[in-house]
């Protein structure tokens, strides 16, 4: 591991520069009420709207960006607003005024990954008010200056942003090339004998997930701003940005369709060197394209540093060799495979090239790769806000509504402990308690779990690292420079390594403390106790009516194969018609459809062993539809010339069979029996035969055109492939057993 590149990487990355933006937002209204105008209180409150603002501010694009950040902020200022009164009313009032907020915020998340950010947001406000002993007056003041102090980070984080706005897209982007990088990587595992392929499947998936998550991100921003014409000529940078995005798909497709039967490549070729010159050529492939990424996060143009000339030419000898021992005769589908992997290698070369080209803000804005096209757009996600939405969810079928009463509970149990604890020990503990509660509360429980081992850790090593720290530093300036350093670098960590974010939030914390208790240490023991009885109740209560992953496999799972049936449908056109764009929204939908099955997948692994459903139906269920898109891919240039061209039909005969064999795992229910196997296996041998039969007359035909018979050669094989890899999916549909 190269750690001074990835330590750059870090510097360079949307990560930090969110950091730094979120931490500059909060701080610096506090800095000039706190010490410029001696409002010590005033800056705390202000502070901390603006801290409610910073929890919602991720990269996006602009407009939905504001209304994010203002709806943050409005709704913010109206908990603690809710929440002040209550403190000023009878006890009772305060804790059911509490409960009911905490079960409505929490109710937020039914509408996806940024509303749950403002429901945190929000929760936090509440539990950071609830000690507060104020009048009716004090709360619309204090509601006032969270207010102001979220519209004051609103509108400087717009400002950034717009100023920044190509550096944000670059950095977004340039994720894609990492994450890409990543997945050339384990596929170019594959090639190396001495590693087990079930391995190399479990590394492939989760590079696959993590592809289609960065993709998704890089698309909602890029393709929102599409290139205009200016002066006659295209913006340069955002069709810079636009030819990159269109390459690192375009290179990633190509990289899925490099899919052959690999366990029969390891027979045929286990003392042929064949296969470490594509596992190295693939790998420098990689390096190349986590190179361009970090040109495109530097702002830099990128320059080609490796050369696969060596492996290209010593393939080239190697199946021209196999081919003078005649193995196209003796093993036409290996021989076959390795070709076709061969030119889906140079293909990715050439799309690097390209890239190489289109770092080059100069060169790469006089042209786009694709038409621009406003329906381009269609490629970015909805999310509906109906009120309807959150009405639905109000059962106990529903995991938001679950998660929300348990978030409740946690609440309440907090609340209980803490008034309790602070009549034995004469201290108040309750916010920093329901804080941790409701940070580590997530609706999923290994989620859960994982936040729990990791708040905890990182709380009591920031707690040790802050006694050293006072212990040797005294100095006002280098505290007050450490805790800045402290807050930019747990937000900037916060989603890329949570576990070393808390580290660094609770030295903020506590630095922070001490200016406001100057010589207390005792409170750096409290926030060690107070994460420990938090942590306690979360735990405890996220084993109450759990929504385990299993339960929203059913669901997933079919949307993955209808989704790949949809995109064999629109790549085959088998009613002689090719709608492209209905093929790039089929191809879309298929990973997201897998990248959110995968997922789930490694959710439910981190649960316990007893709640881990069908697993070995469910990893090969993911293998084999990760293979029959692959395959897919692979042919999606030559097979809807080859259906046009075959007048028997035979083609179209098998890519219907395959739809079909979809079609029933789709509609599989989950305590189905397969019927008449007996007689789905001679089908599939029927098809088998007469596949052979079309590519033995197309070598027959007088005319015969040997490119032409290898490309029909190519399809055969893969479409083989193809219908076994439907046979499974359909078995394993028919096998899993998923409860109720």
């Amino acid at each position: 591991m190269d750690y001074q590149t990835d330590i750059k990487k870090f510097l360079y990355s949307h990560y930090f520069f969110s950091g730094t933006r979120q931490a500059v937002g909060v701080i610096l209204p506090a800095l000039v009420l706190f010490w410029g105008m001696d409002q010590h209180l005033l800056g705390i409150e202000v502070a901390s709207g603006a801290l409610c603002a910073s929890v919602v501010d991720i990269n996006g694009p602009l407009r939905h960006k504001h209304t994010e950040l203002l709806s943050c902020t409005l709704l913010g200022a109206l908990t603690v607003l809710i929440t002040g009164m209550a403190t000023a009313a009878q006890p009772w009032q305060l804790w059911i005024t509490s409960l009911i907020l905490t079960f409505g915020l929490s109710m937020l998340v039914v509408y996806g990954f940024r509303a749950s950010l403002v429901s945190f947001a929000c929760l936090m406000m509440m539990v950071l008010n609830v000690e507060a002993d104020l009048t009716r007056h004090q709360a619309v003041l204090d509601a006032g200056a969270v207010l102001a102090g979220g519209l004051w980070y609103t509108y400087f984080s717009l400002f950034v942003c717009r100023i920044w706005w190509f550096r944000i897209e670059q950095q977004t982007l340039a994720e894609c090339f990492f994450v890409t990088s990543e997945y050339l990587e384990a596929k170019a595992a594959f090639y190396d004998t001495s590693t087990d392929i079930d391995d190399c499947y479990r590394r492939l998936i989760a590079a696959q997930v993590n592809v289609v998550e960065k993709q998704q991100a890089a698309r909602e921003i890029i393709l929102r701003n599409l290139p205009r014409l200016r002066i006659g000529a295209l913006e340069p940078r955002r069709t810079m940005l636009f030819n990159l995005f269109i390459n690192i798909v375009d290179l990633h497709e190509t990289v899925v369709s490099v899919h052959t039967d690999y366990p029969m490549l390891r027979r045929e070729f286990a003392n042929n060197d064949v296969l470490l010159f594509f596992r190295d050529m693939i790998r420098k492939i990689a390096i190349e394209v986590d190179a361009i990424g970090y040109a495109i996060a530097t702002n830099e143009p990128s320059r080609a540093q490796r050369s696969w000339r060596a492996e290209f030419r010593a393939i080239e000898y190697e199946i021209e060799l196999m081919r003078k021992q005649s193995l196209q005769q003796k093993s036409p589908e290996a021989y076959q495979a390795l070709t076709s992997t061969f030119r889906r290698v140079w293909s990715t070369t050439r799309i690097v090239e390209r890239m190489h080209r289109n770092t080059d803000v100069s060169t790469a804005g006089s042209a786009t790769e694709v038409q621009i096209d406003q329906a381009l757009q269609r490629f970015t996600s909805r999310q509906s806000f109906s009120p309807k939405l959150l009405w639905k969810n109000l059962t106990f079928s529903s995991p938001s509504f679950r998660h929300a009463l348990r978030v409740t509970i946690a609440i309440a149990a907090g609340l209980l402990i803490c008034e309790n604890w602070s009549l034995l020990a004469g201290q108040d503990h309750s916010y920093w308690v329901l804080l941790t509660i409701i940070v580590i509360l997530k609706p999923g429980f290994s989620l859960t779990k994982q936040k729990n081992a990791q708040r905890l850790t990182g709380t009591l090593i920031g707690c040790v690292s802050v006694l050293v720290i006072l212990s040797f530093v005294h100095k006002a300036w280098i505290l007050l420079a450490l805790m800045f350093f402290c807050m930019v670098m747990g937000n900037s960590l916060s989603l890329f390594n949570y576990g070393l974010s808390v580290v660094f939030m609770s030295s903020y914390v506590l630095l922070l403390f001490h200016f406001l208790l100057p010589g207390s240490l005792s409170v750096i023991g409290e926030r060690a106790i107070d994460t420990l009885i938090g942590s306690a109740i979360a735990l405890v209560c996220s084993y109450l009516f759990p929504y385990w992953e299993y339960r929203l496999m059913g669901p997933l799972i079919r949307n993955a194969v209808q989704s790949t049936r949809t995109y064999l449908e629109s790549s085959a056109a088998l009613d002689g018609k090719r709608d492209d764009f209905a093929y790039r929204m089929a191809r879309k939908d298929m990973h997201i459809a897998f990248g959110n099955f995968g997922a789930a997948f490694k959710r439910m692994m981190l649960e316990p062993k007893s709640k881990q459903v069908a697993v070995a139906e469910l990893n090969d269920l993911l293998v084999q539809n990760h293979v029959m898109a692959s395959y897919i891919t692979g042919l999606s240039d030559v097979l809807p010339r080859q259906i046009a061209a075959d007048k028997s039909g035979e083609l179209g005969q098998v890519v219907a069979a395959i739809s079909d064999l979809l079609s029933q795992a789709v509609a599989a229910p989950a305590a189905s029996v397969p019927t008449d196997t007996q007689a789905a296996t001679e089908a599939m041998r029927d098809y088998t035969k007469r596949l052979d039969a079309l590519v033995v007359a197309q070598e027959q035909q007088p005319d015969a055109v040997d490119a032409h018979v290898q490309e029909i050669k190519q399809v055969v094989h893969q479409l083989k492939q193809m219908l076994r890899a439907g046979e499974l999916i359909l078995r394993d549909m028919r096998a899993i057993r998923l409860p109720a």
